[in-house]
């Protein structure tokens, strides 16, 4: 069968780590394709070099950091062993492990004399990093990184500083790297941007420009002048950022995304709540009208204004085809922005044939049309995400009828518990109602 090898590899594709280990013992053919799935991806860096040589743990640093060592490296490591399972790692999911001089040196030297390449993992294709601490981070250390690295996500805790960030960045800048399409610098932590911090990310970024796809900058609070320096990126389809500044400074700041990523399908914006004193209506996003192909709109704070019915046509007629609508609110809170459940009406009729997912907190006690008087449905609605949304025992039933008019199919309906210890409960049953009348 020509065809056996890619069929056995989908099918060891869906078996357990365990169960792969005992199938690679059945015969030489299927060995070397239940290790390809075994270190396809790796949870740290540490597993492989434990393979070259056993390592025991060295010491703490300050931070509590465990750094790691050889236990006895005199006769020299299995080199072999190491670069047949190197070969196969595709996606290091946490590259964040401190080792001593000795392993780093015995590895690059060991790479140096080695006809293997330049890098020690040279089918890596996803690296994920947690700088953990102001030294040099491992991937500075040692050539991991090849040409052919696609996505590299970026976490930097909190207590390191921003010259680190700037030194990594300025690393990173230095790999000659050609196929990278995705690039998130995480939230674990938050860098207030300087302008050197500023150049070292928009050097790396516009190094990249021709390739990326998707960027992720939320680690890094962005005022207008921040977003102007890091330049265009026309072939960028999804952005995550975290903006800096006032309200008064909110228009602007989405007119220069429309302005620098046009091509966007999916944008996801957290505002900066503690420096927006004023409730913002939907029309500080009209800067995003460039952005024809939106489909996905994520916008986190507390401070938006009630949805009102022109606004939601508005937003249909600058992007007809919007698959997830979300106006986020983290947990509960006494001035939350509510939207009366009503407004589902409006959705249902400007994207009935789009959408998916819509993310509100909305006021249930607002009165809402019988089930005789809904006039749209949802053709593709799957998710409700209704957060802290507070709900009452005696609009339990206007709700579950509404919803149960409006939707087309079963709806997975998701709530926070929230002020009123009751209402995680009561949406819970809208959900099992709506759905009970599917199932019937």
């Amino acid at each position: 069968m020509p065809d056996l090898p890619e069929l056995l590899a989908e099918i060891f594709s869906w078996l357990s780590q365990a169960d792969l280990t005992r199938v690679a013992r059945v015969c030489h053919l299927w060995s070397s394709l239940a290790l390809d799935v075994i270190w396809q991806k790796i949870p740290e860096l540490k597993y492989l070099i434990n393979v070259y040589s056993p390592l025991i743990q060295w010491g703490l640093t300050t931070e509590g950091t465990r750094v790691w060592k050889f236990r006895d490296i005199s006769g020299g490591g299995r080199w072999d062993v190491f670069w047949a399972y190197a070969q196969r790692v595709r996606t290091v999911e946490a590259c964040n492990g401190l080792y001593t001089p000795e392993v780093i040196d015995h590895l690059k030297y060991t790479l140096q004399t080695s006809s293997c390449g330049p890098s020690l993992l040279p089918k890596l294709r996803s690296l994920s990093m947690r700088v953990l601490t102001d030294g040099p981070h491992l991937v500075e250390t040692l050539p991991i990184i090849p040409a052919g690295l696609r996505t590299v996500h970026l976490s930097i805790e909190l207590n390191v500083g921003s010259s680190t960030a700037q030194r990594l960045l300025k690393h990173l800048t230095a790999v000659p790297l050609d196929q990278l399409m995705d690039v998130e610098f995480g939230r674990r932590g938050r860098i207030d941007s300087d302008a050197s911090l500023s150049l070292c990310r928009a050097t790396f970024l516009q190094q990249n420009r021709s390739t990326l796809a998707h960027l992720n900058l939320s680690i890094f609070p962005l005022t207008n002048e921040d977003l102007e320096h890091i330049g265009s990126f026309p072939g960028v389809t999804k952005l995550v950022l975290k903006q800096r500044g006032t309200s008064i400074q909110l228009s602007k700041f989405f007119e220069v995304i429309g302005f620098l990523f046009p091509s966007l399908r999916g944008i996801d914006v957290t505002l900066d709540d503690s420096a927006i004193r004023d409730d913002v209506s939907m029309d500080v996003i009209r800067g995003l009208e460039p952005c024809r192909e939106l489909q996905s709109i994520y916008l986190a704070s507390h401070r938006w204004k009630s949805l009102t019915e022109q606004d939601v046509r508005e937003l249909g007629r600058r992007w007809p085809g919007m698959e997830e609508f979300s106006l986020y609110q983290a947990g509960y809170h006494p001035d939350q922005m509510t939207t009366p459940l009503g407004i589902l009406q409006d959705f249902a009729q400007i994207w009935s044939q789009t959408l998916r997912k819509i993310v509100m907190v909305f006021d249930t006690a607002a009165p809402l049309p019988g089930s005789s008087s809904v006039k749209f449905k949802f053709d593709k609605l799957r998710t409700l995400w209704v957060g802290c949304s507070l709900l009452q025992k005696r609009d339990v039933d206007d709700v579950a009828e509404f919803l149960k008019a409006v939707s087309s199919r079963p709806l997975y309906v998701v709530s926070f518990y929230a002020g009123d210890g009751n209402s995680g409960y009561r949406w819970g049953v809208v959900k099992d109602r709506i759905n009970a009348a599917w199932a019937a």
